[in-house]
């Protein structure tokens, strides 16, 4: 399906300030690049406890002795067992940090009246595929099977992410669903990187935005896949998935000059036809974290307040 090439005119001078930056040295690893880029970003939103939201860092160690950082958002009110969102940070699987997304999980835990776990995983190249998602997925068992100590309701649990957290996000809810547990009620995925082959229009199309690319998109990938040898497993790369059935009702949205754009919408095509419940969202103009870029945008606040919405009825239809 073509879309028209046209950057939305809101993006445009920003884009042009993004990529005015200060470039990197020759020869500085890719990788090294991107968690520069995040970790000031991080540093930037991080946010502390207010009057509303509580935010604090959990230190647990999973079942195979690692330990993983869950940085918890939870409403200050109490009011007994709340239904929760698991979250994980977008960077290509190369890249990023909880805090990175600190305002926007402020806002859902005030929105949903929900509480909010973001999960710190292990990063490729050094921890390529399965060790970030193995992270993902502890993390995952621990608050299901710690429900009280997050004074969460284990029975509505929904993983979500944006970008390389789309892909973790949907690989975790892939593996609820084969293990039988823990129980996932929603997906909700931002723009998620779900195919490594990159062959789509959208994959040869978007190349020079400076945002999230083509070239960016193919390092990113053969990092996360560096250990992978022969077919690869579907929970390396959801788009390889042959079967899409029993996984949680999902909420997909992508702009349309975003390089993960084809892939969002051809995952979506499949959801429907193994039968999940799925919710799709297009941003004329829009790329990559364009919510990050022009948070005040009409195509950014419609964004939040859809992925808001799903997530209310999601949790409303799983309530005791």
């Amino acid at each position: 399906m073509n879309f028209p090439y046209k950057i939305a005119d809101e993006l445009v001078p920003v884009l042009e300030q993004f990529n005015s930056r200060p470039r990197p040295a020759p020869g500085t690893p890719l990788q090294d690049v991107f968690r520069a880029q995040m970790l000031a970003s991080a540093q930037r939103n991080k946010i502390q406890s207010d009057s509303v939201v509580r935010v604090r860092d959990e230190y647990v160690i999973d079942t195979n002795g690692q330990e993983i950082q869950l940085r918890v958002y939870s409403p200050e009110v109490s009011a007994g067992a709340r239904p929760c969102l698991y979250w994980m940070h977008g960077g290509g699987t190369i890249s990023g940090l909880p805090e990175q997304n600190d305002p926007a999980m402020h806002d859902i835990v005030q929105s949903v009246n929900c509480v909010v776990i973001s999960v710190n995983y292990r990063l490729a190249p050094e921890h390529p595929y399965p060790v970030p998602l193995n992270d993902c997925f502890e993390g995952l068992k621990y608050i299901a099977n710690n429900a009280e100590k997050f004074s969460i309701d284990p029975k509505r649990i929904a993983v979500g992410g944006s970008s390389a957290g789309g892909l973790l996000a949907t690989s975790c809810a892939m593996m609820a669903r084969n293990m039988g547990k823990p129980n996932i009620v929603h997906q909700s995925l931002a723009y998620p990187m779900l195919d490594n082959r990159n062959e789509t229009d959208s994959s040869k199309q978007i190349l020079n935005i400076g945002v999230w690319d083509r070239d960016m998109n193919i390092f990113a990938w053969q990092a996360y896949l560096r250990d992978v040898t022969g077919d690869i497993p579907d929970l390396a790369v959801p788009a390889l998935a042959k079967d899409l059935s029993g996984l949680a009702p999902a909420f997909l949205a992508v702009g349309t000059m975003d390089v993960m754009r084809d892939e969002t919408i051809e995952y979506a095509q499949k959801l429907v036809a193994a039968g999940v419940r799925t919710e799709l969202h297009l941003y004329p103009g829009m790329v990559h974290v364009f919510d990050s870029l022009v948070p005040h945008s009409e195509a950014s606040i419609d964004f939040i307040s859809a992925r808001i919405d799903a997530l209310k009825r999601a949790f409303s239809k799983n309530a005791i």
